[in-house]
């Protein structure tokens, strides 16, 4: 068997592992989530996917941005189908599964499969900490139940001053040049703080599906809807800093749980139950939605090269 086709052999064994586990999942989550689809209506649902999938948009053109500046400029329906279609790693237990899929799908655009995989680890960071700007929001709610969520505040100052900190970036030039053989420009503070806008700002609208889900529930306005976008920011945090669980399995639900209890103002465990199933099924329905619709766009080397804006 071929290179080529051992990679497609691979390929097609992660995707059918990823199906597989997330079919396992709305298995696990039937029994509470149909009896609430139903109450809450399909159109509802519709709406809340629409939402999660928005947020998630904003999160693939940050990434995107990062990719810019480090020289590798991908038309947007492309960039749309290595991050949506590579994301769908994260399904699988461990948290490298993705940077090896945006390395696989480098090869496929005759890009340094080092470097794609370089910036999506790179925009885990600057997502993680913009998920923790977006969660800061929710820290007093959450604090007046349990004072330790005021450690969400020292985090995040420590990791705003880790991404605009010019000697992790010259590491991440020196792994990438090792990986590589090749120099790259590094996005300077501007571009991150771009994207780190952008990550935030998706975070933000990914979490309001929370509202959508939570109607008819007593949700306190407009400060407990900020509480619900920020703890689901939050609950995706903890997600991603569980790597051996798929997509954060576990770790996301007890976070968002607790979000709930503090933004609902008490209500009933089987509707926090409920909530955090329903929105484990709308972001997956999301994802899913994404990565089908990413998936028809034809992947093919940038014709033109671009020589992006030095670091700064």
């Amino acid at each position: 068997m071929t290179r080529r086709g051992l990679f497609a052999v691979v390929r097609a064994g992660c995707y059918a592992a990823v199906l597989g586990l997330l079919g396992y999942q709305l298995v696990t989550h039937r029994g509470d989530v149909v009896p609430v689809v139903t109450s809450l209506g399909w159109g509802r649902f519709a709406a809340a996917v629409a939402i999660a999938a928005a947020g998630g948009w904003l999160g693939m053109l940050g990434w995107r941005a990062l990719l810019t500046a480090s020289g590798c400029r991908l038309a947007t329906p492309v960039a749309a189908k290595v991050y949506f279609v590579a994301g769908l790693g994260r399904y699988l237990p461990g948290g490298l599964w993705p940077a090896v899929a945006h390395a696989d799908l480098a090869r496929r655009l005759r890009e340094p499969p080092g470097l794609l995989a370089s910036a999506f680890l790179a925009s885990v960071l600057v997502s993680t900490v913009a998920g923790l700007a977006v969660g800061a929001v929710a820290v007093p709610a959450l604090a007046a139940v349990q004072p330790a969520w005021w450690v969400v505040v020292p985090l995040l100052v420590a990791g705003l001053l880790v991404i605009g900190t010019p000697p992790l970036t010259r590491l991440v030039a020196a792994i990438v040049r090792r990986r590589t053989g090749k120099d790259v420009p590094l996005p300077g503070p501007r571009a991150v703080f771009g994207a780190l806008g952008l990550m935030a700002a998706g975070w933000l609208l990914a979490g309001l599906h929370l509202v959508v889900l939570t109607h008819g529930l007593p949700t306190g306005g407009l400060p407990g809807a900020a509480v619900l976008a920020g703890g689901f920011a939050l609950a995706s945090v903890a997600g991603v800093l569980v790597v051996v669980l798929p997509a954060g399995l576990g770790a996301r639900e007890a976070v968002l749980g607790l979000a709930l209890t503090a933004a609902l103002a008490g209500p009933p465990v089987p509707a926090v139950v409920a909530v955090v199933a329903m929105s484990r099924l709308v972001v997956t329905a999301a994802d899913l939605l994404a990565a089908g619709a990413a998936a028809f766009v034809r992947l093919a080397p940038e014709p033109v090269g671009v020589t992006p804006a030095a670091a700064e």
